[in-house]
């Protein structure tokens, strides 16, 4: 049973995450409803599979971590980044309205079959992620506000939402904006982001599953875990969101034999701050400050 649940548990919650976005639309519940409430029933399933059937068991071992990670999915993952996307709509609307006008249509194929205009979205939007993730690890100046995504020392479902509101706007303008140009309806945007909202919760669990094909249509845990080492050479690799086409692409699929890296984290930041407040801080103060330590200062790093 639990080598059947390794297999099933993703493909099934995503397929019934699906099929419960369409029911929900036909009834016309608010799309942004269905998605929060996906996500509730998605977190409940992963959080409890992460008990009966962790991927490392001393993950599941808190690090003074999990106070900080709420903090980050309500101000930043589910505030901030909602915040974004309505502003971003808001702003891109008039624009959208005055290229359907000058084209005589909208931009968006809406005469293709509903699941391959999903996979359209999915595959458009992961552009514009994959590149601008690449970026935030090639490029000092945008590492400086991705770190805090990657500063935790274990994985686990609810660090997918730990960010800095820099890197979350980042994003959201990357994955949402030629979505939102190009006219996509609200039907497919609502199944975008149950996607990406099932998929993301999966991808950091602390969870035993086995992929197979899966590995190379979605970023899926087993890739994403590499993305999250603590070795630099390692973690430049895997930077889909959702989808790791575009990694594929480009050449920075990275799976080895290997199951997971000994460690995740900031190896080279062993005094990367622990505590919301000074991880909103942390980009605007010079690495140094986290990288060698007395012991003095150590005691501080650990306090923080």
């Amino acid at each position: 049973m639990r080598r059947l649940a390794s297999w099933l548990l993703f493909p099934a919650t995503l397929l019934l995450g699906l099929v419960a976005c369409g029911q929900l639309m036909a009834a016309q519940v608010n799309p942004g409803m269905i998605v929060g409430l996906v996500s509730v029933v998605t977190i409940v399933i992963v959080a409890l599979a992460e008990r009966l059937l962790p991927f490392r068991q001393d993950w599941l071992q808190g690090q003074k971590d999990v106070g900080v990670d709420i903090l980050h999915n309500i101000m930043n993952s589910f505030g901030f980044r909602e915040v974004c996307k309505i502003g971003l709509l808001a702003a891109l609307v008039p624009v959208v309205g005055w290229l359907s006008e000058t084209l005589g249509s909208s931009l968006w194929p809406q005469s293709w079959p509903l699941p391959v205009q999903v996979f359209a979205a999915l595959a458009i939007a992961e552009l514009g992620l994959y590149a601008v993730h690449r970026l935030c690890h090639e490029h000092a100046t945008f590492w400086r506000f991705h770190m805090v995504h990657h500063s935790p020392k274990r994985l686990y479902w609810l660090n997918a939402g730990r960010d800095h509101p820099l890197g979350v706007l980042l994003f959201v303008l990357a994955g949402s904006t030629p979505l939102i140009l190009l006219g996509t309806s609200p039907e497919v945007m609502t199944y975008f982001f149950i996607i990406e909202a099932i998929h993301g919760l999966f991808q950091h669990a602390n969870i035993q599953l086995r992929f197979g094909v899966l590995n190379y249509i979605f970023s899926t845990a087993a890739l994403h875990r590499w993305h999250h080492s603590a070795s630099t050479v390692e973690a430049n690799h895997n930077y889909g969101q959702t989808l790791i086409i575009w990694d594929l692409l480009f050449g920075t699929y990275y799976r080895p034999a290997e199951p997971a890296p000994d460690q995740v984290g900031l190896e080279a930041m062993p005094r990367f701050p622990q505590n919301f407040g000074q991880q909103m801080l942390a980009p605007f103060r010079p690495y140094s400050a986290f990288e060698v330590a007395s012991d003095q200062s150590t005691a501080e790093a650990e306090r923080a």
